[in-house]
């Protein structure tokens, strides 16, 4: 399976809460769209969403589940409970926040790897991280990938997610990491994605540049009258 995702584009297609495509019949659709359209490999979250998915497509799935909890910042697959209803999914490879915030009822990250571990000793985890200390205690610990998923969305990096001007970042974290090495984030354009493989990354994740249409009209907008303002 790491093998599986090498030089890959890793197609997310998500969308929880009060965004416009948060049906799972919608959200199956999309994911069957992007395989048709090429993706070989899938990051899917929510349970309801990934099961409906799974009827339709035949690509390796990352799987998470976006849970908030009252008394932690982390929600993505944030204790055992979602990572037991993605294992029961039988999804490839489970992604969750390798922070090192506290997680709900105190738990530290190392507590809840060591459970996942116990329970599942050969399911693959993907560290969702926002610095290099982060990604080299993830490693320390025993994951199988690491990713920069959660940059530029913790408190000590905010504003740091232009993956375009953080080239140096990606590199600095190759230095000390040995894991395969997911970059997410930020990347809205092929070239950009072409660029950040050619560093020697594992591969590349792109989400909201092909499966968020909001997003999509709102970057279209900005890059459109930002070159009007510039005319004028």
């Amino acid at each position: 399976m790491i093998n599986k995702l090498k030089n890959k584009l890793i197609v997310s297609c998500q969308a929880v809460d009060d965004e416009p495509l948060n049906d799972s019949l919608v959200i199956a659709k999309m994911a069957y769209a992007c395989q048709v359209g090429g993706a070989q490999v899938l990051r899917l979250s929510q349970a309801e969403h990934i099961k409906e998915v799974k009827k339709l497509i035949n690509v390796p799935i990352i799987g998470l589940i976006k849970q908030h909890y009252l008394d932690s910042e982390v929600y993505i697959t944030p204790t055992i409970a979602e990572v037991r209803n993605l294992v029961a999914l039988n999804v490839d490879i489970i992604a969750l926040d390798a922070t090192l915030r506290i997680r709900a009822g105190g738990q530290t990250l190392g507590q809840l790897f060591g459970k996942i571990k116990a329970e599942f000793p050969k399911q693959l985890l993907m560290a969702d991280c926002s610095t290099i200390l982060e990604m080299q205690n993830a490693q320390e610990l025993g994951f199988d990938f690491v990713s920069t998923t959660l940059r530029g969305y913790t408190n000590a990096t905010i504003n740091q997610n232009n993956i375009e001007k953080d080239y140096e970042f990606i590199k600095a974290a190759q230095k000390v990491i040995k894991i395969p090495l997911i970059v997410e984030g930020g990347i809205w354009d092929p070239q950009t994605a072409k660029e950040i493989l050619q560093l020697g990354v594992h591969a590349i994740v792109v989400g909201g540049a092909i499966t968020r249409p909001q997003l999509i009209v709102k970057h279209w907008l900005e890059k459109i009258f930002a070159e009007k303002k510039e005319d004028a």
